[in-house]
C-alpha cells in the first residue's frame, strides 16, 4: 500500500467486505440520487456525489462499530 496512512486503532477491511458495503449502499440509494449523479447541472452532481459518500462513510462507520 504506498501513500495510504491507517489511523492508530483502525482495523483494515478485506476488499469484499468493502465492496460488500458500498453494493449494499448503492441499492439502497434513493432515486434522486441517482438522478442527480447523471445530471449535468455540476451543483446537483455535488450534491448527490456528497450525499452518497456520508451514506458510505456511515455504512463503514457502522461497520466498523459492529465488528471493531
Amino acid at each position: 500500500m504506498t501513500g495510504t496512512a491507517i489511523a492508530a486503532g483502525a482495523t483494515v477491511m478485506d476488499q469484499p467486505d468493502l465492496t460488500a458495503i458500498v453494493t449494499a449502499v448503492l441499492a439502497k440509494a434513493p432515486q434522486w440520487i441517482r438522478h442527480d449523479l447523471a445530471s449535468t447541472d455540476a451543483t446537483l452532481r455535488v450534491r448527490a456525489e456528497e450525499s452518497l459518500a456520508a451514506m458510505i462513510a456511515a455504512a463503514l462507520g457502522a461497520d466498523q462499530g459492529a465488528t471493531g
